[in-house]
């Protein structure tokens, strides 16, 4: 007798044991057949028995029917965390899956899965419930990394007034996508928001240099004809301009703004002023090889906007927009006198007739031919400038050619004029 209870339990035990595998094939059935209910209870017995308990399918299937049934009003009410518990679920089958044999499977759903359960967080986002909002969206990021997941944690905690959490996770956001950037790779949908989040806590610090690398970073993600960007650029450079002495470094600061708002009354009247500014100080300290330097710099930029479709509606925002580079420095020489700085506009003066004395920049212009443009030049200029500009170009012609007999005729015949 006790033969045959044991021979009988035996046939049992392997009779249950064989049905845990095919538990699995029946709840899989089950989800193709729409059965979520039934997938559910299959799948609860397969993940409780020693021997498909450590089996990543078993996990699969019972998140999948719980995905499916946290749609369901009936079955929502009596377990409440339906969608909660499905991503636990493919968290652990994830984990069990070391061969990875259901990668493919787990990926397919866990997008659907975050999808949803990323809409659930935008809900309590939305009703400002954020420590709910962020509990969510980390199941999100949790699953595979989603960043819009992670870029919402941030957010939540941003409006929760958790300025430094939020900086932590905006950080992280940029430095990934500056280094996927860099690296080549695609990125789809970045956000713009941690940047220039990043941008105006460091501008509020006036930490002009973290402030203008963030905008770098999203520039070179974003594009140069981001709006929002250069209105941060912009209005930055604005503030360093005006909290700044005049200096090279903040002319840096006015070109690039000039990059991406070339059209703008403030910064072609300061890039202006500062350029003639720098260049008086290095004439007057008889730096002139700095002064040259920064007077072709000067002129050559000017002259090629000339290129630029822009360049008439430009031309009458900046007085120094000419054609070529050597219309510039005379320009500029005319505008040094104006405000009576009469060193710089001789030496602009004569970097200019030396320019022009012969047809070609490359060629070094004679004495004679130097001596005939100054003469030419002072005869233009004596009937088209006040005759305070044309004794400033003559006595600089004077004490460069002091023994020509050409320009003290020139001299004698301006002053009976």
């Amino acid at each position: 007798m006790r033969k045959v209870l044991f021979i009988s339990s035996l046939f049992l035990s392997i009779g249950f044991a064989d049905a845990q595998p095919i538990n699995i094939t029946k709840a899989e059935a089950a989800i193709e057949d729409g059965f979520y209910e039934r997938a559910y209870k299959l799948t609860t017995e397969a993940i409780e028995h020693e021997q498909t308990k450590k089996d990543p399918l078993a996990y699969y299937l019972r998140a999948v029917s719980l995905y499916n049934l946290s749609k369901e009003e009936f079955f929502v009410k009596k377990n409440p965390d339906a969608l909660k518990d499905a991503c636990k679920m493919v968290l652990k089958g994830q984990q069990k899956d070391k061969e990875k044999l259901y990668k493919e499977r787990f990926e397919e759903f866990v997008a659907d899965l975050v999808k949803t359960n990323n809409a659930l967080a935008d809900d309590e986002y939305l009703v400002k419930r954020f420590s709910k909002a962020i509990k969510l969206y980390n199941v999100s990021f949790s699953l595979n990394g989603d960043t819009t997941a992670y870029f919402m944690i941030g957010k939540s905690y941003q409006y929760a007034a958790d300025t430094v959490t939020a900086k932590f996770y905006f950080r992280n956001l940029v430095n990934w996508y500056n280094e996927a950037n860099k690296s080549g790779k695609t990125i789809n949908n970045p956000y713009i928001d941690p940047f220039l989040f990043l941008t105006d806590v460091h501008w509020a610090k006036r930490n002009y240099d973290s402030a203008n690398y963030y905008l770098d970073v999203a520039r070179s993600i974003f594009g140069d004809k981001n709006a929002r960007i250069n209105f941060y650029q912009y209005s930055i450079a604005k503030q360093q301009v005006a909290s700044q002495p005049p200096s090279s470094l903040m002319m840096e600061v006015v070109k690039k703004a000039l990059i991406y708002s070339s059209s703008d009354t403030f910064f072609i009247k300061k890039e202006n002023a500062l350029a003639l500014y720098l260049i008086r100080n290095r004439i007057d300290a008889a730096n002139f090889r700095e002064a040259d330097t920064m007077i072709n710099q000067f002129s050559r930029s000017k002259a090629l906007k000339g290129n630029d479709p822009a360049f008439q509606s430009l031309k009458d925002l900046d007085i120094f927009l000419q054609p070529f580079a050597e219309n510039v420095m005379w320009k500029m020489s005319d505008n040094y006198y104006f405000n009576t700085h009469y060193k710089a506009a001789a030496y602009l003066g004569k970097m200019y007739i030396r320019r022009t004395a012969t047809s070609s920049d490359t060629i070094i212009p004679t004495d004679k031919e130097i001596l005939a443009r100054w003469i030419k030049i002072i005869e233009f200029a004596s009937d088209n400038s006040l005759p305070g500009y044309v004794a400033i170009l003559m006595n600089q012609a004077v004490t460069d050619y002091p023994a020509s007999k050409e320009l003290t005729a020139l001299k004698k015949k301006l002053l009976i004029k």
